[in-house]
């Protein structure tokens, strides 16, 4: 091959490689474009989304989340469903109603109060008489919203059991001739009374339900 020949194949040769680089050179120019583009899209659809979302948590609309909607929601106590709530709500305002007339008996009768107390030697009977009558309406007051209901069973067979013991059964006879039944018949079922509400409770139909139910909701969905 004469040298003209030479120089010219050669020459064609370094023509195909030039165009071949220049191809892949636009090519990697393109998906980098592409990608750049993507990424710039990618960007301004999240800033969109933070900024919707900022805006609905500004205006209280915040919609739940998907883990939020397949909670299930908290199981309500056994003792604040539909019968056992009846029942509970019955005997809670059947008690509200005896506590509730004997402290506004007491409210209005503080003179023969206080003296159907001194003579049961019960001390400091002028100033027993008012805290009795105000716990008696508290209380009473506690069972007709359901609010702290424990509490208020507590209270209510602690000052029957204490009538009984100190009162009622300390210095007279159980049985009295010419009397159905006994002595502090009535305050024995009270505290009967006061003792089942501290274990049961207050059933669903009260203040105290709703605050137990709150709380399971809050404790579940932390």
């Amino acid at each position: 091959m004469s040298e003209p020949e030479a120089t010219k194949f050669l020459g064609g040769d370094n023509a195909a490689d030039e165009t071949t680089v220049n191809i892949g050179a636009a090519s990697a120019a393109a998906q980098a474009a592409a990608d750049a583009e993507a990424e710039r899209r990618a960007e301004e659809a999240r800033i969109r989304q933070e900024e919707r979302a900022a805006r609905e948590r500004a205006l209280g609309k915040v919609p739940p989340t998907a883990d939020d909607v397949a909670l299930p929601p908290p199981e309500r106590d056994r003792n604040d469903r539909f019968i056992p709530s009846i029942g509970l709500f019955l005997l809670r305002i059947a008690l509200a109603a005896i506590l509730g007339v004997r402290g506004v008996q007491v409210l209005f009768n503080i003179d023969a109060t206080t003296a159907w107390l001194t003579d049961h030697h019960v001390p400091q009977a002028d100033v027993v008489v008012w805290a009795l009558a105000f716990v008696l309406l508290v209380i009473a007051l506690m069972l007709v919203f359901g609010l702290g209901t424990r509490a208020a069973g507590l209270l209510t067979a602690a000052m029957a059991i204490a009538l009984l013991v100190f009162v009622r059964w300390g210095y007279s006879s159980v049985f009295v001739d010419g009397q159905a039944g006994f002595t502090g018949d009535w305050d024995a079922l009270v505290a009967a009374i006061g003792i089942a509400l501290l274990c049961l409770g207050s059933g669903g139909w009260a203040i105290d339900a709703a605050m137990r139910y709150s709380r399971a909701k809050r404790k579940l969905y932390q």
